[in-house]
């Protein structure tokens, strides 16, 4: 099976590039840092399906033969390094319609901005690191990254919590991608759909830290954290990985922070009795879509009373799953087509700045070249300086040599002619 998603993790590193480092130190400043360091990741798309089929609804979790395994709230903050400790994110669908929504395009019939027209926004930015940058890319990192929509669209509830920038950074981010990304793998599992949206980046750094076999090498560099910036990017699976057959020797069960890692203030700042809970939600409403081919899903948390047990009422969670989807997948083929494209592009472009540093090697060489001719003509003319004050010295001794016997000559002359005067 082969599927096509609007996760974009090229696009993001590309307008990252772009980035000045006082736009940098912007980002940085709301929480989001860590995310610049991600290096480019090829998605390993078969081994993302077999996994993402070992998904069980009902637990939210992966099974495997020596038990079920889901992602933590540790694993989100170790892989991406987003804070999963603050305020919840929660999309409501009756927060009214804000002025900064309106500003970028949206409307109570359409709350959605799309990703191209944030592209744009950004390009016209250029180098200005106000709060108007910081939540055009902030919305770009989330159209593109982290909650990735099967539509090339981001939801403009999103700038609620982007409205005073000072508070941007206490919201449990990490938290609201985990909890986007188990709602994304329960409605492909249900729908059997061939779009997947979602922060994939996280699902396969997290397959990498778990499950031992069939990953790539760890790279060999200082900068290991966030996860996923420790390991090589590669396409290529290295061993076919039978997710049915896994023993317990190839699973790693709990992710530990090391003891670097644990120093961290958004590692510091999680209770060791959470290293397992996942139980965080982030959209407590199902959100009404109108755009076309649009797909969502919705987790909606209730607390329900259960009849009474012993002596105490015992409270439980009850989890309602809404999905609201057309049926439509004729543009299965246009999305892929347009996903081809742009890697397409992308590789175009590595191309040309490969010519271009090609290019500068080459100036490189015959400047090296031309150096060493030079040092060359130099030292040839340091031996033909000495060598002509070699033959002046000669000459100067030479004259001074002549110069003594026309001054012996003059004097035998002087003295000739004293003689001869002497005689007269």
């Amino acid at each position: 099976m082969v599927f096509h998603t609007k996760f974009s993790l090229q696009s993001f590193l590309k307008q990252v590039h772009k980035l000045t480092q006082t736009q940098r130190n912007s980002i940085t400043q709301v929480g989001f840092g860590h995310l610049l360091q991600i290096p480019s990741h090829v998605l390993r798309r078969t081994q993302l399906i077999e996994l993402m089929e070992t998904w069980n609804i009902e637990r939210q979790s992966f099974i495997f033969p020596p038990g079920d395994i889901t992602i933590t709230l540790l694993d989100v903050v170790l892989i991406l390094g987003l804070r999963v400790i603050g305020q919840p994110v929660i999309l409501k669908e009756d927060t009214p319609l804000t002025t900064l929504e309106i500003e970028f395009g949206a409307s109570v019939q359409n709350r959605f901005i799309t990703v191209d027209s944030l592209k744009d926004r950004l390009e016209s930015l250029g180098e200005r690191a106000d709060s108007s940058f910081v939540r055009v890319f902030l919305l770009y990192c989330f159209g593109t990254l982290l909650f990735t929509s099967g539509n090339g669209k981001v939801d403009s509830r999103y700038l609620l919590f982007l409205e005073d920038l000072d508070y941007v950074s206490s919201f449990a981010w990490g938290a609201a991608v985990r909890e986007d990304l188990h709602e994304c793998l329960t409605q492909w599992k249900s729908k059997r759909t061939n779009s997947v949206r979602g922060c994939l980046i996280l699902l396969q750094i997290w397959s990498y830290e778990h499950i031992v076999i069939g990953r790539p090498k760890l790279l060999d560099c200082p900068s290991t954290f966030p996860r996923v910036c420790r390991w090589e990017s590669s396409g290529r699976q290295y061993l076919p990985i039978k997710f049915e057959e896994l023993d317990h020797a190839q699973i790693l069960r709990i992710l530990e922070p090391t003891s670097k890692e644990i120093q961290i203030d958004i590692i510091k700042e999680i209770p060791q009795e959470w290293y397992l809970r996942s139980e965080i939600g982030t959209m407590e409403e199902p959100i009404n879509i109108e755009s076309e081919r649009c797909m969502k899903m919705v987790r909606v948390y209730n607390l329900e009373q259960e009849e009474e047990e012993e002596e105490e009422p015992m409270m439980q969670q009850k989890s309602t799953i809404f999905v609201l989807s057309d049926d439509d997948d004729s543009n299965s083929i246009k999305d892929l087509k347009e996903e081809i494209l742009e890697l397409k592009v992308i590789v175009e472009e590595q191309n040309k700045e490969k010519e271009v540093m090609k290019k500068e090697i080459e100036e490189l060489r015959i400047l090296v070249e031309k150096l060493q001719s030079d040092n060359m003509l130099k030292e040839n003319s340091i031996s033909d300086m000495k060598n002509k004050i070699e033959e002046s010295r000669i000459l100067v001794e030479k004259l001074q040599s002549d110069e003594m016997l026309k001054e012996n000559s003059i004097s035998e002359l002087e003295r000739i002619v004293s003689e001869y005067e002497f005689d007269l």
